[in-house]
């Protein structure tokens, strides 16, 4: 289909606002019926399309969006978090602001090994448990979302979609740590020493302030560090080299459009993991996780709206100077050469409200397509979208599929999780500091 109008990026926008604004000034109907709201705009976009083009055309474009890319999605997030779910991690003491800092940060070094979903998933339950008597809770999970979410992913093709995208296009292996390591080290050092002056600071006022109606969460765990579940560590590293070795380039065809035999195998590989490790792990240590399904079906409604609704966007996009928004990549250009500081802010506020691996192959293809080039040539390009597409994942819950699971497992262990607005005036008013002292030393 020829999205040949702007107007097309509507139910996409709807989206993205109703998730800002609903919650602010109709909490009741968002409490109710949030989970309704991406069906509504989905649907929008369903009649409006089959009133401009056609019944057929609008069932194999949303078909496309669904198979091609919607279902290995939430297939492999869906597979890290119940896999994830299935090992008790106990700390064994309650948190001090060192603590907490050191964890958060070693907690991102091991996200660009185990991806930011296995990472945030499988760390978040500890953390929260050894934090379960503080008050002050919602900065703790902000931060995290920022660390090991999203920003520790960038060591590795392993830690975050567009860098492995970049992997399979013909970028080295270890090409991203030895070029991006000074961005990602300091702008850690930097997140976590913030997160150290302002754990310290609440957990003063904490010890000089008593507050009514405080109830910590009570966990009935046990004392001494221990890991049960650990044959969920073993399929934990199944995941991984199943992701990293099902990627050849065979190809059948269905319903008019190519898809990926790599894809199907991958897909089974890991639906048969997500069985395996609910059929086998002990049923109490998922309860002394507060495990639920909830945080995946939550992710998995709103992101079927969202792939779907983003399809004339990523379309258009994908055109470049083709399309309607020429004016957006003619932006990125000055005499003919591509300005860094504008292809690191465009590419990441792009990530931060589309899915952040067809961001990064757009710009892949947009300023050479030939990885060689990309690693040589033109290696500060290549860094300041690789770097933008990742850190700029944490501006929103939506810049990346972790965000929204560890907000839900946050709201499960008693934490009053900020709103989609709320969030953002913590991640602008934290991350975009960093990002403007970043976007000048590419």
């Amino acid at each position: 289909m020829n999205f040949s109008s702007t107007l097309w990026g509507i139910p996409f926008l709807g989206i993205i606002f109703s998730m800002s604004l609903l919650p602010l000034i109709m909490p009741k109907f968002w409490n109710k019926y949030g989970g309704c709201v991406p069906l509504f705009w989905t649907l929008i976009y369903a009649i409006c399309t089959c009133y401009v083009f056609d019944f057929s055309q609008t069932i194999l474009s949303i078909a496309d969006s669904i198979f091609s890319e919607y279902i290995s999605f939430i297939i492999q997030i869906s597979t890290l978090f119940i896999v994830s779910g299935g090992i008790f991690i106990n700390l064994a003491r309650q948190s001090t602001p060192l603590f907490n800092t050191l964890f958060l940060f070693g907690s991102s070094l091991l996200a660009g090994w185990i991806g930011t979903t296995g990472a945030a998933t499988l760390l978040i339950r500890p953390i929260l448990r050894a934090n379960h008597h503080r008050y002050y809770r919602v900065h703790l999970m902000v931060f995290f979302i920022f660390l090991v979410a999203n920003i520790g992913g960038a060591f590795t093709p392993l830690g975050d979609p567009p860098l492995f995208v970049g992997f399979t296009n013909g970028i080295d292996f270890f090409w991203f740590m030895k070029n991006l390591y000074p961005y990602i080290f300091s702008t850690l050092f930097f997140l976590c020493g913030m997160f150290f002056l302002i754990d310290t600071q609440l957990l003063k006022v904490e010890q000089n302030i008593e507050f009514e109606n405080h109830l910590p969460i009570e966990h009935d765990n046990p004392k001494e560090f221990m890991i049960k579940g650990k044959f969920n560590i073993v399929l934990l590293a199944l995941i991984l080299i199943t992701v990293m070795c099902c990627n050849f380039d065979a190809t059948f065809s269905l319903i008019g459009h190519k898809f990926r035999w790599s894809s199907v195998a991958r897909n089974i590989i890991l639906t048969i993991i997500s069985i395996i490790s609910m059929r086998y792990t002990n049923k109490t240590i998922r309860e002394r996780n507060n495990f639920s399904l909830a945080p995946v079906r939550e992710v998995a409604e709103l992101f079927a709206g969202i792939f779907i609704t983003a399809t004339p966007i990523i379309s258009t996009l994908h055109q470049g100077t083709e399309g309607n928004l020429r004016w957006l990549f003619d932006k990125l250009t000055s005499n003919g050469e591509f300005v860094l500081k504008k292809c690191f802010w465009i590419s990441g506020i792009l990530s931060s409200i589309l899915d952040n691996t067809p961001t990064f192959l757009i710009f892949f293809h947009l300023t050479s397509g030939n990885a060689q080039e990309l690693m040589t040539t033109h290696a500060h390009l290549l860094a300041s979208f690789s770097i933008a597409t990742v850190f700029m994942g944490a501006l929103t819950y939506i810049g990346n599929a972790p965000n929204l699971m560890v907000k839900s497992i946050a709201h499960n262990y008693g934490v009053k999780v900020p709103s989609f607005l709320e969030y953002m005036l913590w991640s602008i008013g934290i991350l975009i500091p960093v990002f403007i002292i970043i976007s000048y030393c590419l």
